[in-house]
């Protein structure tokens, strides 16, 4: 009779903390998709704000747009305790270029357009960590930075001499954002 009550007492004091786990997770899983739609949509509306079709594009223009959005990404990640990140085969910041893993998922967005987020949980630096990824696509805006090479803004070429983020069309697949935060051990 003992055992029983022991064993229902602690059944009724773990299942509210499983409930709560699971909350916990799901509220962690839906901050993540606000950002990632946040850096999405902000990307897309500077770029729209800023960029005119046939103006020359500046390194202050640069940073109205990309470097607002880096600097929206730094402030979501410190808040959020998230890592966020923009991945890309095609990349001009070293910094984003796709890692194998982020390879096949790039791949999978491009075969199947109507694909538009993946879930997985992946070790990194030893820690398990829930990722969210989201495709971008070119719009008609950034193809005054990655329409043909040879059209590129003078500072982009001088200052990304390994550029591989040119030759796009409207609707090509540009990367992705990537969203993680630390995985329930």
């Amino acid at each position: 009779m003992q055992k029983g009550f022991i064993a229902l007492t602690l059944g009724l004091l773990i299942l509210p903390v499983s409930i709560w786990a699971d909350e916990a997770l799901e509220e962690r899983r839906a901050s993540a998709i606000t950002a990632a739609d946040e850096i999405i949509n902000m990307r897309s509306s500077l770029a729209q704000a800023f960029i005119k079709p046939d103006m020359e594009i500046t390194e202050g223009t640069f940073k109205n747009v990309c470097g607002a959005v880096g600097k929206r990404v730094k402030e979501i990640s410190e808040k959020e305790g998230f890592k966020i990140r923009h991945a890309a085969v095609r990349n001009r910041n070293p910094n984003f270029a796709a890692r194998p893993d982020e390879v096949k998922i790039l791949e999978t967005f491009d075969k199947d357009r109507d694909m538009r987020e993946v879930w997985d949980t992946v070790e990194m630096e030893g820690k398990r960590y829930n990722r969210y990824m989201r495709p971008i696509f070119v719009e008609a805006a950034c193809m005054a930075c990655h329409g043909p090479k040879d059209k590129r803004p003078q500072f982009i070429v001088e200052k990304y001499p390994n550029d591989k983020a040119f030759d796009f069309n409207v609707g090509d697949l540009r990367g992705m954002i990537e969203v993680m935060f630390p995985a329930p051990q």
